[in-house]
C-alpha cells in the first residue's frame, strides 16, 4: 500500500507542475486548448487527490489483489505524467 500511495503523491505533484504551466500558457495566450488543459490537469488531480484518501482512509477495505492493479495503474500513469512534463517543460 505504502507504494500506492507514493505514487499517488507524486502524480499530484506532477499535476501541480502542469497545472501552474498551463495557466502560465494560458494568461499568455488565452486560447480554448490552454483552458482545455487547465480542466483536465485539474480534474485529473482532484481524481488523484481522491483516490488518495480513500488509499489512506479505507486501506483495511482494500484486498491484496484490489492494491496491487491500483499500484499498477498509478505507476503507468506515473509515467504518462512525467512524458508529459517532460514535453511541457523542455525548451
Amino acid at each position: 500500500m505504502e507504494i500506492a500511495v507514493i505514487i499517488e503523491v507524486l502524480n499530484a505533484v506532477l499535476l501541480i507542475a502542469l497545472l501552474y504551466a498551463y495557466v502560465q500558457n494560458y494568461r499568455e495566450m488565452k486560447t480554448n486548448l490552454g483552458l482545455g488543459l487547465i480542466l483536465f490537469a485539474g480534474l485529473l488531480l482532484i481524481q488523484n487527490l481522491l483516490a488518495l484518501y480513500f488509499h489512506l482512509m479505507m486501506h483495511d477495505f482494500y484486498s491484496t489483489e484490489a492494491m496491487q492493479h491500483a499500484t499498477f495503474l498509478n505507476g503507468v500513469q506515473l509515467i504518462a505524467l512525467a512524458i508529459l512534463n517532460y514535453v511541457t517543460w523542455k525548451e
